[in-house]
């Protein structure tokens, strides 16, 4: 229990502290404004073993706004720890509306139960089309992605 707790504090500060130095990059240009993201998701069981986790996670900062849709295979592992693997949609938009074709990626990652109501995923993204949606989030162009967080279940 105090590995758990020493853990989540880590993860805690890590996370205050690259918020504070996001509002001070945002002071420096203040044409891209904070991001804010939220996330939602549930998760079927299918057996003791496997479920199925859908998700529903917003990234909106600047110009653009991010729609991302993972639909996942979970497979536990051990009573703490998950396997996830499936596809992401992705749906960029502007004020204008959608702004391309929806961008399919390959996910798969690791997810860790630290406690009842919280999680820790890291996810790897590849992108599996030619098409750069844009070049502005935290991909910067780049085909594939790495995401790290933490979440609370309730």
């Amino acid at each position: 229990m105090k590995i758990k707790m020493i853990l989540t504090l880590m993860l805690f500060t890590i996370n205050m502290v690259a918020q504070v130095d996001a509002q001070k990059d945002n002071l420096n240009n203040p044409k891209e404004a904070t991001v804010e993201s939220t996330n939602y998701f549930n998760e079927i069981r299918i057996n003791s073993h496997w479920a199925f986790k859908q998700e529903k996670q917003i990234r909106v900062g600047g110009e653009f706004a991010v729609f991302e849709f993972p639909l996942l295979l979970k497979y536990h592992i051990t009573k703490n720890t998950s396997f996830l693997i499936g596809p992401k949609l992705d749906f960029y938009t502007n004020t204008m509306g959608i702004e391309s074709p929806p961008s399919v990626y390959g996910t798969m990652g690791i997810q860790y139960d630290v406690f009842e109501g919280v999680l820790i995923e890291a996810k790897f993204n590849y992108l599996l089309t030619d098409d750069m949606p844009i070049n502005t989030d935290y991909s910067f162009g780049s085909k594939n992605s790495f995401t790290l967080g933490s979440k609370f279940r309730f």
